[in-house]
């Protein structure tokens, strides 16, 4: 089983590139649909990889309270919905 610096690895550095491909397109063009979703996806990435390495256990099946599994299942929906979303208006 990979570790949790190696599996938080692959979301982050996605992230990273995604937000500051946006962010750049941003700052050359102006916000624009794609960017936006982009640049929400990008973030939102790297948030999901920094609660992996700092062990966020929004997945876990302990006794949490139900609000902290809702934020993770929250925030990783906004990251795949806007990445898809933002690759689908960018190939148009």
């Amino acid at each position: 089983m990979p570790s949790d610096k190696a599996t938080a690895a692959a979301p982050i550095a996605t992230g990273v590139l995604l937000a500051g491909t946006a962010a750049r397109e941003v700052g050359q063009y102006g916000l624009e649909s794609w960017t936006a979703l982009a640049l929400a996806g990008g973030l939102s990435a790297v948030a999901v990889g920094l609660g992996v390495l700092t062990g966020f256990d929004g997945f876990g099946s302990g006794d949490d309270d139900g609000q902290r599994q809702r934020a993770t299942v929250a925030l990783t929906g906004l990251a795949l919905t806007s990445a898809a979303v933002g690759a689908g208006i960018a190939l148009l």
